[in-house]
């Protein structure tokens, strides 16, 4: 009964360091400094800038799959201020048309006034074959 017990209870801590085990890291870092997404599919890192009326973003997505070829990708990036609501978006489609390897990017989205971005919402999207897949995740400016 004992060896029951014992046998389950190292089961369970397998299982939770498993689960511990992060696949999507985002750095901390403030805003208006480099920033690094990591994931099982791509790395995005990235550092923006406020400009007159716009902020510029200037970055690099790397698909970090050295066998997979990425096709029709691009990068939204959707600027919110402090109540989450949209300021602006804009969408770069990567050329070549497949990915595979590293490919940098330049980002300029237009501000309306003096509207200071709070947030930045981005999704990526790409095919492999017939699939189509999407992932999203939020950052400091």
């Amino acid at each position: 009964m004992v060896r029951i017990y014992l046998s389950a209870t190292i089961l369970f801590l397998f299982l939770s360091a498993c689960a511990a085990i992060p696949h999507k890291q985002l750095d901390g870092n403030p805003a208006f400094s480099p920033h690094q997404y990591s994931s099982s599919d791509m790395d995005v890192s990235w550092k923006s800038e406020k400009q007159d009326n716009a902020l510029r973003i200037d970055g690099i997505l790397t698909n970090v799959r050295e066998n997979s070829v990425y096709d029709s990708v691009e990068l939204e990036a959707t600027l919110l201020d402090s109540q989450g609501k949209v300021l602006a978006k804009n969408t770069y489609h990567f050329t070549p048309v497949k990915l595979k390897g590293s490919e940098s990017f330049k980002m300029t989205i237009p501000l309306e006034g003096n509207s200071q971005p709070d947030r930045i919402k981005f999704n990526y999207r790409y095919g492999i074959e017939d699939d189509r897949y999407s992932v999203k995740f939020e950052s400091k400016p």
